[in-house]
């Protein structure tokens, strides 16, 4: 039965991020909505991220502190959720920090909308620090937010949301262990699909951090996050469960756009010889499909980056990693 402080379960998975780990937790702890249940995860992890967990629980009766052997972001974000007894969740990355209204807020869209999933549209990075002017809650249809993910023109990632808990356990929803990259992906865009609708605020209330140098999506990893990508895109084109027109149109956006990351894994690993027939197959596919791709709703930005693509594959990608390494080198 819903209450006027309802409990709301905050999960965080963590694996090696001592480094960053106090303030994401001082932040939760923080929150200007009392009634939590924080959830801390240690996924295996061979730094001091256990033991700064269990000094957290020690001070603070609203903390869960558990440890696992390592079972990576699906089994650790499972583990999270089979632990959670709230009546919403929300995830937070280990290796970023919540706004002291974080809850509260996410709470306030939820009440106004009724929804099974609330996002914010935006966030603070570390290279953009300014709130929105004016914030609009609107209600989105599956449809709409789906294809907002797939752009994607909101933040990615199972974070900076607010789930209905009994709504995720009704339709099954957990991450997929097989997937070694893009599994936050897969969760949201499926989590939408089935949504009664989804309530989304402009305002800012969580910090992303994009400077992590030990983050997985900083490393060069051909397998696991080029591969990887398309992998999941596979596994979500079948498992998906809406199907209209601004779907498959950013779903085939997506789709070019993990070529192009997996051809940029590719070259930030050096590897062109050792993966010569994955690096050709990335580049038939970027140019084969670039004119498509161009006439989707794509900022110019991107557009840009497509258009340079069809005439060579290699100079878009290699933009790309020009504006990734800009954005890590900036605190």
């Amino acid at each position: 039965m819903t209450t006027d402080m309802p409990l709301v379960s905050v999960l965080v998975c963590i694996y090696n991020t001592e480094q960053y780990l106090a303030d994401c937790i001082d932040s939760i702890c923080g929150q200007t909505y009392d009634n939590l249940e924080i959830v801390l995860v240690d996924d295996g992890s061979t730094d001091r991220s256990g033991a700064i967990i269990d000094e957290y629980a020690e001070k603070d009766k609203r903390i869960k502190a558990v440890h696992q052997k390592n079972a990576g972001f699906s089994g650790c974000r499972n583990a999270c959720m089979d632990h959670a007894t709230g009546e919403f969740i929300a995830f937070v990355d280990s290796d970023d920090i919540i706004m002291p209204d974080f809850v509260e807020y996410m709470l306030s869209i939820q009440r106004q909308t009724g929804a099974d999933m609330v996002i914010s549209k935006n966030c603070f990075t570390n290279v953009n620090m300014q709130q929105v002017s004016e914030d609009h809650i609107v209600t989105w249809s599956p449809d709409k937010a789906v294809s907002e993910f797939f752009y994607p023109r909101v933040p990615l990632g199972s974070w900076n949301k607010l789930y209905r808990r009994d709504f995720l356990n009704r339709n099954g929803l957990r991450f997929v262990p097989q997937l070694t990259t893009g599994e936050g992906l897969q969760f949201i865009t499926r989590a939408a699909s089935l949504a009664n609708c989804i309530g989304v605020g402009s305002r800012k209330v969580y910090r992303y951090r994009m400077n992590n140098p030990n983050s997985a999506t900083t490393k060069a990893d051909v397998e696991r996050q080029g591969i990887g990508s398309l992998k999941t895109m596979d596994y979500i084109e079948h498992h998906l469960p809406v199907d209209s027109q601004i779907v498959r149109s950013a779903m085939r956006w997506h789709r070019w756009s993990c070529y192009n990351y997996c051809l940029r894994q590719i070259m930030n690993a050096e590897a062109e010889r050792q993966y010569a027939s994955l690096y050709r197959d990335c580049v038939r596919h970027l140019r084969a499909d670039s004119l498509a791709v161009s006439m989707l709703d794509l900022p110019w930005k991107h557009r840009l980056i497509v258009l340079i693509s069809s005439f060579s594959p290699r100079l878009g990608a290699q933009c790309m990693i020009s504006k990734k390494q800009r954005l890590l080198a900036r605190k």
